[in-house]
């Protein structure tokens, strides 16, 4: 049970992961030089959130279809 709940909220937890990554590459930006710290701050942070988070946001929808692909043959199977 306790695996379903961290395996259902991984996809919001990781959603709010990248937000807050990029709310601090911004804000660090903005420290150091007002607009166009901004923007460099915020680009600077989409390198990680592409990084990694872009890999783990890859896992999840593989985890997706994996789940609708095992649902589809357990149909098919029991209809045979």
């Amino acid at each position: 049970m306790l695996t379903k709940l961290v395996a259902n909220s991984f996809e919001f937890l990781l959603e709010l992961a990248m937000w807050i990554t990029l709310a601090i590459g911004a804000l660090q930006g903005y420290a150091v030089g007002r607009e166009l710290g901004l923007i460099i701050g915020l680009l600077a942070a989409m390198v990680p959130v592409v990084a990694v988070f872009g890999t783990l946001s890859l896992l999840l929808e593989i985890r997706k279809d994996v789940k609708k692909i095992a649902l589809s043959c357990s149909s098919t199977a029991t209809k045979s």
